[in-house]
């Protein structure tokens, strides 16, 4: 009898020592289960935190990149600025590197920054106020980001080029100006600033329209029966007259009524006009060519007389831009009459 109650009582330990070592395995896998499902969390958390804080480092780098001026383009600026003056064989200083352009005693940003220059600025014959801009939304017509000031080494005086948001387009502006008074600017006609300006603001590089496009139908017009007016020359011209003071303008007018003739030159191919049954007389001759103006390539013509032939006028599409410009001159020009004496 008591054999069989120490079996009983040694099978009975025995089998609680299994559950014993069951329900500790079980609570090991427990654990295990609740530990891995915490580092998963944890590791998504870590995951949607790591991600949010990208999310916003991204949104603060894209919302610099995205302002119209930044760091970045003036940077390219800088290196495209270096590689140019040294292919011209010049230098120049710039705000692009964080220097002070002093031309002729103005001194650029500070001269923009304050009332120094209100009133003193001109484009042809219109007053322009400049503003310093250095992320180019400052909601100005003229906004100024970037100023280079130099030429070639030795000269005395600089040329300075004015790197400008007019009405959100890219235009760069040029000035020699040395009478200290009143700052003239006008466009600079090196298509490599133009165009090597407006790629860095606007991403797209303009194309270079050339003069022998603008002529390229001259001498087939002239030499067809009947002639023909070149397509460049069509329509209605408006220039400055020196001696009336006002803006005038010539018209293309009947064919019929006036004989063309092509004159090659060394310097401009010449559109000779003159009457249908004008015998005698040099007739006027006229040369349509591209020149910067606001940033963009515009048809100039280049009005002429005489036997040279002797400038007299340029000649614009617009009667408002030929009263801006008046006698200005882009330095393409023939000499006058009295400049040939």
């Amino acid at each position: 009898m008591k054999k069989i109650w120490w079996s009983l009582l040694v099978s009975l330990l025995v089998l609680t020592g299994c559950s014993t070592n069951t329900n500790k395995q079980a609570s090991k896998s427990s654990s295990k289960t609740v530990q891995s499902t915490t580092v998963k969390k944890n590791s998504q958390v870590a995951k949607k935190t790591s991600s949010s804080k990208s999310a916003k480092r991204v949104t603060t780098k894209t919302k610099v990149a995205t302002t119209v001026w930044n760091q970045t383009k003036r940077q390219k600026l800088a290196k495209f600025m270096q590689t140019w003056q040294t292919e011209m064989g010049q230098t120049y200083k710039g705000t692009y590197k964080g220097e002070q352009p002093d031309h002729l005693g103005i001194i650029f940003p500070k001269a923009l920054t304050s009332s120094e220059l209100n009133g003193k600025v001109k484009w042809g014959s219109t007053s322009v106020h400049l503003t310093w801009s250095k992320n180019g939304e400052n909601g100005s017509e003229y906004q100024i980001v970037e100023v280079a000031t130099g030429g070639v080494s030795g000269t005395h005086f600089p040329t300075t080029y004015l790197f400008c948001i007019h009405n959100g387009q890219p235009v760069v502006f040029m000035t020699q100006t040395t009478n200290g008074d009143v700052l003239d600017i006008q466009d600079t006609q090196n298509s490599a600033l133009q165009t090597g300006f407006a790629k860095i603001l606007t991403g797209s590089e303009p194309a270079v329209l050339t003069d022998a496009s603008l002529n390229s139908d001259v001498s087939s017009d002239v030499n067809s029966s009947p002639q023909q007016w070149p397509s460049a020359y069509k329509g209605t011209w408006y220039y400055y007259d020196t001696y009336s003071k006002n803006v005038e303008h010539v018209t293309s007018g009947k064919i019929s009524d006036v004989k063309l003739s092509y004159l090659k030159s060394t310097k401009s191919n010449w559109l000779n006009i003159r009457g249908a049954h004008q015998n005698a007389g040099d007739g006027d001759s006229e040369y349509v060519r591209y020149h910067y103006y606001d940033g963009r390539q515009i048809p100039v013509m280049m009005m002429a007389s005489g036997a040279a032939p002797w400038f007299d006028s340029n000649a614009y599409r617009s009667e408002a831009l030929a009263k801006q410009m008046k006698d200005f001159q882009f330095g393409d020009e023939v000499k006058t009459r009295d400049e040939d004496q």
